[in-house]
């Protein structure tokens, strides 16, 4: 079992609190759903960023009856493999969201450089704070947690192909966890952040890696996004499409050094 590592700090450790959290944030998300190949979500404490995370699932009409989410994040920690795959039951105030080992080792297979190892996955906040979102929709949605330490483009690439070969678009749903630029003043974030919302709406992978290298963009989950725009052109999708772009700052008043969070999803 993978205990919550960061509820109290990014979340409500308290059941109630963050079911009552969760259902504010989806009331208030003016949400116009459609079927989606997955979605980009941010992975900051729910006041900074909840509303938009919240806006990308209410958007996604098949996630409420997926049988599994795939959600992949970037390893903050160090720790663990290059690409580390959970196979652990994963709990949340909310309960115990199970993991779908039967995908979880076929994509696996699928990828020479995946490996199936929990330490990337023991304090990394990027794909724990998405699970309560997935479990607030429906409870019996099925986990695979991908943390991604390598983020080049040939990493993700592998990845992107290896979720085209094993995912069922009619049963499974991919979420990329990610936030933009970091402690930049909001227009220079901005700037920067919809240069690479381009690449991402026009599901450019190679573009978008080029870009972050040349650039030195402060995006920290560029390698899961990039998986994702792999998956989703391999899955026929020509376009993103962004729902919500805005800062840390609006939320804490401090606007010279705010990290940028965005809301994007992939219709079929």
């Amino acid at each position: 079992m993978r205990a919550a590592a960061v509820a109290g700090y990014f979340y409500p450790a308290d059941k109630v609190e963050l079911d009552g959290m969760l259902g504010e944030l989806f009331r208030k998300a003016e949400a116009k759903p459609v079927v989606a190949a997955g979605g980009i979500c941010p992975h900051a404490g729910y006041v900074y960023s909840g509303d938009t995370a919240a806006l990308t699932y209410a958007s996604m009409a098949n996630l409420a009856k997926a049988e599994t989410a795939v959600i992949m994040g970037p390893n903050h920690t160090g720790e663990g493999s290059l690409i580390s795959l959970s196979l652990e039951d994963w709990e949340t105030p909310l309960g115990i969201a199970k993991c779908d080992r039967k995908l979880a080792k076929k994509i696996q297979e699928n990828c020479a450089i995946m490996d199936f190892d929990e330490r990337a996955h023991l304090h990394e906040h990027s794909i724990e704070v998405q699970v309560p979102f997935v479990q607030k929709l429906n409870p019996k949605t099925k986990i695979v947690c991908v943390c991604m330490m390598g983020q080049d483009y040939d990493s993700a690439k592998q990845v992107g192909q290896a979720l085209s070969k094993s995912l069922d678009p009619k049963k499974h749903i991919v979420i990329a966890s990610s936030d933009f630029s970091h402690y930049l003043p909001a227009e220079t974030a901005e700037k920067k952040d919809r240069k690479a919302l381009e690449f991402i709406e026009d599901v450019d992978a190679e573009g978008l890696e080029n870009a972050v290298e040349k650039f030195g963009w402060s995006m920290c989950g560029f390698g899961p996004i990039s998986a994702l725009l792999e998956y989703s052109r391999a899955s026929g999708i020509k376009r993103g499409k962004t729902l919500r772009y805005t800062n840390s700052g609006k939320s804490s008043g401090d606007m010279l050094a705010v990290v940028g969070y965005a809301s994007v999803v992939f219709p079929k």
